[in-house]
């Protein structure tokens, strides 16, 4: 029987990682991503994998395996990962589905709020902004007298940024819900809800980190540059423009705490992490969790600064194998890198 990997969605930096790692331990590769995008990202780079299929929804699980399937690929996959944020419900429900209904439950990722409502029944005094759930625009601008500014807008379910925005005052809510209600999520969906939390001003960090059996192990802390970004009407979104990272060999124990604290509470028990958070007088407060590997080339980062390959520990815990020793390089250092 061949041995397939089958990642759902392209990375959208270009880089592809669990491509690589499966290649060497001998997978046949399959790439299950939209016509549109594989076009789009092809002008500039060659995409590795050894089959690409091609589909409407990647966020679909039914109509990946339907595309795999018609494809003429009748061995199923032995390990399934998601390549970018916005499908990675999808990777879970896949593996639910190839599993079977006698096996014990796969592992779903929660979206935002999600996290934030199960970390607050969880541990009520856990530091994370103040939010709201919100079931669309309409429903936020309903409620301007009654929200919080300066506010941050996120959509609970997207990815890469896509439809984040800082909100100063009640005026500027106008103009940023019209711009919501004319951004669709990846594939045209609509978002499935919104968070308006509390904007904190303070430096943003991420945990880039796997788990292993239930145990969480960070890798790498990095202190995120974020930029502001004001459009012609006035509207401010972020973007991540750059990463510097250090071993996370000797974590902080506030850090520690709210990742094994994360890791706990949404019971997540194998695989890539990161987690991203804002520090105010060395606490760190909760932000969001991504259960995947990184995007922006930060693979790169961990590599450099540790010594080790992200890809390919999670990988290899993926498909059931033995967890490499986890050594980190010698000379202690910090890596950083920008996005021009």
């Amino acid at each position: 029987m061949k041995k397939i990997f089958l990642q759902i969605g392209a990375t959208r930096d270009g880089q592809n990682p669990y491509c690589a790692v499966a290649k060497r331990e001998g997978y046949f590769t399959v790439l299950a991503e939209t016509d549109d995008f594989v076009d789009y990202q092809s002008l500039s780079l060659r995409l590795p994998f050894d089959r690409i299929v091609r589909l409407n929804r990647p966020e679909n699980p039914r109509e990946v395996m339907q595309a795999y399937l018609r494809a003429g690929l009748l061995d199923h996959p032995q390990v399934v990962l998601a390549g970018f944020e916005a499908y990675n419900a999808s990777a879970g429900r896949v593996r639910e589905m190839l599993a079977g209904p006698e096996a014990a439950g796969c592992f779903i990722p929660l979206d935002k709020y999600a996290q934030r409502m199960a970390l607050k029944k969880g541990c009520a005094h856990f530091p994370q902004p103040e939010f709201r759930f919100f079931a669309s625009p309409l429903s936020i601008l309903a409620a301007r007298d009654a929200l919080l500014y300066p506010c941050v807008i996120k959509p609970v379910d997207s990815g890469g940024g896509l439809g984040v925005w800082l909100v100063a005052d009640a005026r500027q809510l106008d103009l940023t819900i019209n711009k919501l209600m004319d951004t669709l999520n990846y594939g045209g969906r609509t978002f499935s809800g919104f968070i308006v939390e509390c904007w904190l001003a303070g430096d943003e960090y991420s945990l880039q980190g796997v788990v292993h059996n239930g145990q969480a192990l960070a890798l790498t802390c990095c202190k995120k540059v974020i930029e502001q970004n004001r459009d012609r009407d006035g509207c401010v979104n972020f973007y991540e423009s750059g990463h510097v990272a250090i071993a996370a060999d000797a974590l902080p124990a506030a850090f520690a705490g709210m990742m094994s604290r994360c890791c706990e509470t949404f019971n997540y028990r194998q695989g890539a992490f990161h987690i991203d958070f804002i520090v105010i007088n060395g606490m760190p407060y909760f932000l969001e969790m991504g259960f995947r590997l990184s995007g922006l080339g930060v693979t790169n980062l961990v590599q450099e600064v540790t010594d080790i390959d992200w890809a390919e520990v999670a990988f290899r815990i993926e498909a059931g194998l033995e967890l490499p020793p986890l050594r980190y390089g010698a000379q202690p250092r910090a890596v950083g890198q920008l996005r021009l």
